[in-house]
């Protein structure tokens, strides 16, 4: 009977005890339900674009480098999630912001990351490799200079067959958007009519379409081929493919299809951008003025 108060008093205070460690527990699950920041990884990898484009000099720079769990709240900066540890960047809103500098390897932390607008800044290099095979994947919309995908500045299909007296076209693409597209066309006034006269259009595309193209075109192996490509037939076509990257002119021929099959998914690529180009204006002239070969030599 002496021993029953003790008991008692035991059992009371382990229930106690047992109280107190569940409301610690969830004292700190509340705690880290309001705690904001993003993870370690994430707030490393914009200090490190801060550090790698002048941040100090930025034109914006509210809140940048402040204490860990205030990123979302820096210019510039979006987020998803409110609650860590789902907090992560989903959006960079850096367009005319005085960047300076080249885009830091430690961006493509940002594994989240849905937008990145960067126009109207002074940026050398492409963005880093994550950035760009999720750009190319389709989850990171992108819009800054084209020069950040790609250092190819224009692209230029020719086509035309040795039989055929209209079966000439040659389209070229700009990263500004414009395009050409010249075709050799058959007055045919009557069944003896032998005049041709050339047809000009002019349009536009999306820039974002070009630098998937030019993306496709460097990834294609296209600047090791052999600069010329034929088979011994007549009466076949002749396709040549031009492109500018870094200044530097590189062309390559294709006679009777005898290139091999990544040059026939380039011209085919190019073909098919330049089908979805909305054209503006359309004139005539007497004759077209084919981008000839010795503007664009052979490479060694």
């Amino acid at each position: 009977m002496n021993k029953r108060p003790d008991v008692l008093v035991g059992v009371v205070m382990m229930l106690a005890g047992s109280a107190i460690a569940t409301a610690s527990r969830a004292g700190a699950g509340e705690a880290s339900e309001v705690a904001l920041g993003v993870s370690t990884e994430e707030r490393e990898a914009l200090v490190a674009l801060y550090d790698a484009t002048d941040g100090s000099h930025w034109t914006h720079r509210v809140g940048w480098l402040g204490p860990p769990g205030t990123e979302c709240s820096w210019h510039g900066v979006q987020c998803s999630g409110r609650l860590a540890p789902h907090v992560a960047v989903t959006s960079l809103e850096l367009s005319n912001n005085n960047l300076v500098g080249t885009l830091p390897e430690a961006l493509g932390r940002l594994d989240k990351l849905e937008w990145l607008h960067l126009y109207g800044n002074r940026l050398s290099g492409h963005l880093p490799d994550a950035l760009m095979r999720r750009w190319l994947a389709g989850p990171l919309l992108f819009s800054g200079d084209l020069s950040l995908l790609t250092d190819v500045s224009e692209i230029s299909f020719d086509s035309t067959s040795t039989s055929m007296l209209c079966a000439h076209h040659q389209v070229t693409l700009r990263p500004d958007g414009s395009a050409r597209l010249l075709t050799k066309r058959c007055r045919n006034a009557t069944r003896r009519d032998r005049r041709t006269f050339c047809e000009m259009k002019e349009g536009h595309l999306g820039p974002q379409q070009f630098a998937r193209l030019a993306v496709l075109i460097e990834r294609s192996g296209f600047f090791e081929m052999k600069a010329e490509h034929s088979r011994n037939v007549t009466d076949a076509r002749f396709e040549t493919t031009r492109v500018v990257r870094n200044g530097k002119p590189y062309r390559v021929s294709n006679y009777a299809a005898a290139g091999p099959f990544e040059l026939w998914v380039v011209q085919t690529a190019i073909e098919g951008v330049a089908s979805s180009v909305e054209w503006e204006k359309t004139t005539t002239q007497p004759e077209c003025s084919w981008a000839r070969d010795f503007d664009l030599p052979f490479r060694d």
